[in-house]
């Protein structure tokens, strides 16, 4: 039974089988369903627990019922609990709302499930499993939300292509355009083992957290929380003796070494500066990571940096208030959602997969085994991509997190101008190898771009493609034979003159990936509506395979597409 409308018109499916399987693959990996019935003869004992065991419980995620000499089976699947509880992360307080909470959802579907919920449009008064009946696509739920970020993947459409390019329970998956780790925690949930490659240090800190802080353990998480706030508290109010008789620097603040903490805020860009509204919450940031980087425990460090990157984004951002207060009410809330899931898990019984995202460039994936990744899932910045590192600057600059200038030069589809050098065209003109291998239609565009001066557009345009050529060559490279991918890709739109030119991105990638070597497989579009230069109107999910006998004849260095 479809709880959602996915890709396609298909909202029900019907199977008949001889064999009693084991249905827990469905329950942990099925996306656009909330849940499916399972009709058998009757069964005996041994038979009836090599069909439920593996699930979950009964009367929590599977019901049970007789008839006659049947036996009918209801299984909830675990993307429904997944996305529900975003809803007890907004209205749980504390780890006794949390039991609660999560007790209340694993009965609604199957004790309340005919109770009459509110009206959607009611404001105020709402009890929780009124929630529960919304339907709408989460995407922030459990470590989903962990940090700030725009432009990502939608998680049950990521998981959904994951089963249609790597249906087997097996196998390394990988993104690497991985983001802030929406298919890498997919993976991870369906116990599949999967890799990332993020040339954004930062992105690549979120999608390990995301992840990693899953097989965290709730009570050990909460002390060491608590432990690294008290120590704060002291290093912020603890007042510091004068330097060499001089004005202290922070009166009632102790911090190991303040002239280097001084000597970080002078390095940091006027225009971070600028952007804090209070004037003092520079050097307590300062002072807390200073505190972050002698955690030991690898795990926990990682976990409060993100925190502590998701504070910074706030108070510049978003609240007001002091930033010790808004940097607990950010931990709490980290630390609540990974206790949610470990109550969630006491009954659902996930096996967790393992998960590691490389702060690394995608067009030199060398730490990636060739023939190594069973399928792949991405959505590569498209050539009027989102400003990241103009988003994330605060916390790049502030936590060391990555070099400004080095990233928005390697950064595919930095949509920011002054990164284009001039000297692209000079690639152009002179028909360099990397260009004359561009299919003819990335041509066309370019060449129109300029024609109507859009000198900047057509150099973007250019970088994105010749930078995805090696991409996808290292793409085909680290994939099995056989093996599947999904890329993710919109269309742009420039205006010129009185008409607009559509860029074909979808296309233009398959024909680049086509002499490389890959085969296509299917491509789905869908009409979005957005509105911006370069505007996005159309997404397609083009489905590459890498033939299970290698047809490559052009990797790096290839000949032009023109000439085979």
């Amino acid at each position: 039974m479809a709880h959602e409308l996915p890709y396609g018109t298909c909202q029900g499916f019907y199977a008949k089988t001889e064999d009693v399987r084991d249905v827990s693959s469905l329950t942990r990996r099925l996306a656009y369903t909330r849940e499916f019935l399972v009709v058998v003869p009757s069964l005996d004992a041994q038979e009836l627990s090599k069909l439920m065991l593996p699930t979950g419980e009964i009367d929590k995620n599977v019901q049970y019922f007789e008839a006659d000499t049947y036996s009918l089976f209801r299984f909830i699947t675990n993307q429904y609990f997944f996305e529900k509880s975003q809803y007890i992360s907004k209205l749980s307080r504390n780890e006794n709302e949390v039991d609660n909470n999560v007790e209340a959802l694993f009965n609604f579907l199957t004790k309340n499930l005919y109770r009459i919920p509110a009206s959607a449009t009611m404001q105020i008064g709402k009890r929780l499993e009124d929630y529960f009946t919304i339907r709408e696509e989460s995407s922030l739920h459990l470590t989903h939300y962990m940090h700030p970020y725009k432009g990502r993947f939608h998680p049950k459409m990521v998981r959904a292509l994951l089963n249609y390019v790597n249906p087997r329970d097996k196998g390394l998956v990988m993104d690497n355009f991985a983001g802030c780790g929406t298919l890498l925690v997919e993976a991870t949930w369906m116990d599949l083992d999967s890799v990332g490659i993020e040339i954004n240090p930062l992105s690549a800190l979120m999608s390990n957290v995301k992840c990693q802080s899953l097989t965290l353990d709730p009570s050990t998480l909460k002390e060491a929380i608590q432990g690294f706030l008290n120590e704060l508290r002291g290093a912020l109010r603890t007042p510091q003796t004068p330097l060499n008789g001089a004005t202290p620097l922070f009166p009632t603040r102790q911090v190991a070494d303040i002239l280097n903490i001084e000597k970080k805020k002078a390095k940091i860009p006027r225009r971070v500066t600028l952007s804090f509204k209070r004037a003092d919450s520079m050097e307590e940031i300062l002072i807390a990571y200073d505190l972050v980087k002698k955690i030991k425990n690898k795990p926990v460090r990682e976990f409060i940096l993100l925190a502590l990157s998701g504070t910074i984004s706030d108070v510049v951002r978003r609240r007001h208030g002091e930033f010790l207060e808004v940097f607990r009410d950010r931990l709490h809330n980290l630390y609540l959602r990974i206790y949610i899931f470990h109550k969630l898990n006491q009954v659902l019984k996930i096996s967790l997969g393992t998960s590691i995202t490389h702060a690394a460039d995608t067009k030199n994936m060398n730490m990636i085994g060739t023939e190594s990744v069973s399928a792949i899932v991405n959505s590569p910045p498209y050539s009027t991509a989102l400003d990241y590192i103009r988003n994330d600057l605060p916390q790049l600059t502030i936590l060391d997190l990555g070099d400004i200038s080095r990233l928005e030069q390697e950064m595919i589809g930095n949509p920011n101008l002054k990164v284009y050098s001039f000297s692209l065209f000079n690639e152009i003109n002179e028909l360099n190898p990397e260009y004359a291998r561009l299919p003819e239609a990335a041509k066309e565009i370019i060449t129109a771009l300029r024609k109507f001066d859009r000198t900047k557009e057509a150099l973007r345009t250019y970088k994105f493609f010749k930078d995805m050529y090696p991409a996808l060559e290292e793409m085909y490279r680290v994939m099995k034979k056989g093996s599947k991918c999904a890329i993710i890709i919109g269309n742009n739109h420039y205006k010129l003159d009185s008409d607009y030119k559509e860029v074909r991105n979808d296309d233009i990638l398959k024909k680049m990936a086509e002499s490389i070597g890959f085969k296509e497989d299917r491509t789905i579009t869908r009409v979005l509506e957005k509105s911006r230069a370069g505007m996005i109107r159309y997404e397609s999910i083009l489905i590459l395979s890498k033939p299970s006998e290698d047809l490559s004849k052009r990797l790096s260095g290839s000949a032009p597409l023109e000439s085979s």
